[in-house]
């Protein structure tokens, strides 16, 4: 396989199931999960899983996915800061579906959102994650090629991208495409990551140079 033959194309409803798969069996060894879950088993997976639907399945989340012919080798998901947080409300409204969801795991599932949301970013930016790739083809340049795709979405729409990992091996290769950490954080005894990709000034002033020169001339 080379990048040439990689397509990355926006997640159809009829992808959602095995993207969920994907994302519970490339993800449930983070430390994070492993904390708030325990040793991956089937159960523990598939419940890892309906957590990634629901999010694949969010219309306010976009989500794509990185394909060979039909098979799929990775995806990524990101939403505005209009929505990358719960309200109170809504995580009241809809404590019945997460208790029936992740049962004795919901107390530290919480405890991992309120202390990410705890680092958010006040002002306006695109929160990026999850990024997953199928563990046959990590390694392989797949998760590179997604990041490139949505730091040029970041650059062409003049937006600030930002992330959390609780992985200390994904933070250079964040790094590799501009992000900076803002902040490390203890999480069940493990250290997380935040980290901030700010506008490029380049292109924000060359953004800027031409809608000054498009106001000078008027026809």
């Amino acid at each position: 396989m080379v990048l040439t033959d990689i397509t990355i194309e926006r997640l159809a409803t009829s992808d959602i199931y095995r993207v969920s798969v994907l994302l519970a069996e490339s993800m449930c060894t983070n430390p994070n999960h492993i904390s708030i879950f325990g040793d991956p088993s089937s159960a523990r997976v598939e419940k890892q899983r309906k957590m990634f639907e629901m999010v694949l399945s969010d219309p306010k989340n976009i989500s794509f996915v990185a394909k060979v012919n039909d098979e799929v080798l990775g995806s990524m998901t990101y939403t505005t800061s209009d929505y990358c947080q719960l309200s109170k409300y809504e995580i009241f409204k809809s404590l019945p579906k997460y208790i029936k969801m992740f049962g004795r795991s919901l107390a530290p599932v919480l405890k991992w959102r309120k202390k990410w949301a705890n680092h958010d970013l006040a002002s306006p930016h695109v929160h990026f994650g999850p990024l997953a790739v199928q563990k046959s083809y990590q390694g392989k340049g797949v998760g590179k090629l997604l990041l490139s795709e949505f730091c040029q979405y970041l650059d062409e729409t003049i937006q600030v991208g930002y992330l959390e990992t609780d992985k200390k091996a994904n933070v250079s290769l964040y790094e590799y495409f501009g992000f900076k950490v803002i902040a490390t954080d203890e999480l069940f005894g493990a250290r997380n990551w935040f980290l901030v990709r700010e506008v490029k000034k380049n292109r924000a002033k060359n953004d800027k140079e031409s809608q000054t020169a498009d106001n000078n001339y008027i026809f």
